[in-house]
């Protein structure tokens, strides 16, 4: 991937992360205008930031 799609990838994971869940599908739509590869990319980041959430939270001693 090269720096430019990079920055493009991480501009659409940033406007997709400031709207509602509901309404990311037709701002992906919008955005990645059929470029699949992209929209895979996007979707990929969302999914990993969406299960990322709390991870760091919970203290380890708390887990075990």
């Amino acid at each position: 991937m090269t720096p430019e799609r990079w920055q493009h990838v991480k501009a659409l994971l940033e406007s997709a992360l400031e709207r509602d869940p509901r309404e990311r599908n037709a701002f992906l739509n919008h955005a990645c205008a059929g470029d699949t590869a992209l929209r895979t990319e996007v979707e990929a980041l969302l999914d990993s930031h969406e299960h990322a959430d709390g991870f760091m939270e919970t203290p380890a001693y708390a887990v075990m």
